[in-house]
C-alpha cells in the first residue's frame, strides 16, 4: 500500500461541479463553510485517478471531462506548518447522476455562482478560484500570501 502524506508539504485534487447554472459545493454538516470535494494524492496515483474515486464514492457518479482550474497553496487546516497544494479542477454533473452525498456528514450543494464570494470556503481561496475560472476560464495559482500567477501576469 502506498505511504500517506508526507509531513511538510502535501498534495490533494479537488474539483467543482457545475450542475446546470448552478455550482457544487459540500459542507460538512451542521458547518457553516464550504469545501470542494476531493482528497490526498497518494504516490504513484494521478490527480484524475483520486477525483474519479472521491465522486464514485461520495456522490456515486463519475464525470467525463474535468478542466484544469489552477492550484491553491494554503497551510494544512489542521494546523501546524504543513503546505498543502490543492490542484483544482472543473466538471459538470453527469445528465444521469442521482444528486446527493452518499456519506452522512457530507452535504452536496448547489450555490448561485453569484453566492460564491459571500460564503466562506476552506480554504479561502477555494472560492475565488472558482468564480475567476467562472468568469474567464484562465488558470491561475492562489496562495495563503494573497500572490497568484496567472497567464496574463496580474497578481490576486
Amino acid at each position: 500500500m502506498p505511504a500517506g502524506p508526507q509531513p511538510g508539504r502535501s498534495l490533494h485534487a479537488r474539483v467543482f461541479l457545475t450542475f446546470g447554472d448552478l455550482v457544487v459545493v459540500a459542507n460538512h454538516r451542521g458547518q457553516p463553510w464550504f469545501f470542494l470535494l476531493g482528497g490526498h494524492v497518494l504516490p504513484g496515483e494521478g490527480v484524475e485517478e483520486v477525483l474519479h474515486r472521491v465522486l464514485r464514492r461520495t456522490a456515486g457518479f463519475e464525470v467525463r471531462s474535468l478542466d484544469f482550474v489552477g492550484g491553491v497553496e494554503h497551510l494544512d487546516p489542521a494546523g501546524g506548518t504543513s503546505q498543502r497544494i490543492d490542484v483544482v479542477f472543473a466538471g459538470a454533473v453527469p445528465r444521469y447522476a442521482e444528486f446527493g452525498s452518499r456519506i452522512d456528514d457530507i452535504d452536496i450543494v448547489t450555490l448561485q455562482p453569484s453566492r460564491l464570494r459571500s460564503v466562506e470556503f476552506r480554504p479561502a481561496r477555494a472560492g475565488r478560484a472558482i468564480t475567476d475560472w467562472l468568469t474567464d476560464r484562465q488558470p491561475r495559482w492562489y496562495t495563503d500570501g494573497g500572490s497568484a500567477h496567472p497567464p496574463n501576469g496580474s497578481t490576486h
